[in-house]
């Protein structure tokens, strides 16, 4: 009888043991997941307020914000112009000092964005290439008319002979 009660009390010490190692496992990856979050939702904002901005000049200086959690938050840019007229590809880069409570470390992200800022045209940065974009485009679109005329006439003539 003694013995069938000791190896119950090491069962159940076993037992416990285990939940409580598993409430612990629990409730860290919990907060590891809470630091992720808060972390990636800094980054979202410092994003989004950073392309707010619609100036190219103040864009391209760069800068710094403070955020909430991972401290403050140094960016760059690099703009490009793409094929599609006032559509620029942005590169982001952000860098940050992180923050010893949350257990964040210091890092960089970089983010690759396409804006539409037709207030940029004029700007000397892109106006030469622009202009270049758009004669390419005008003289496809006059290629791509003298064709479609092309196969209207060719249309109406069958339709012509099946009359």
């Amino acid at each position: 009888m003694l013995i069938e009660v000791l190896i119950a009390l090491a069962l159940f010490a076993l037992t416990a043991v285990y939940l409580v190692e598993g409430a612990f496992i629990g409730s860290r990856t919990m907060l590891q997941m809470k630091a992720s979050q808060e972390f990636d939702h800094d980054l979202l904002w410092a994003r989004s307020d950073i392309f707010r901005e619609t100036n190219y000049e103040k864009l391209k200086e760069g800068g710094e914000l403070e955020t909430v959690n991972i401290g403050e938050v140094v960016w760059e840019v690099e703009v490009e112009m793409t094929d599609i007229v006032d559509l620029y590809r942005v590169l982001l880069n952000l860098s940050w000092d992180g923050n010893s409570e949350l257990e964040i470390d210091a890092g960089e992200r970089d983010f690759v964005m396409l804006l539409l800022r037709p207030v940029w045209m004029n700007h000397p940065d892109f106006k030469t290439d622009r202009q270049a974009l758009l004669e390419r485009k005008s003289d496809k679109i006059k290629a791509l008319r003298e064709e479609s005329k092309m196969g209207n006439i060719d249309n109406i003539r069958k339709v012509k002979k099946s009359l």
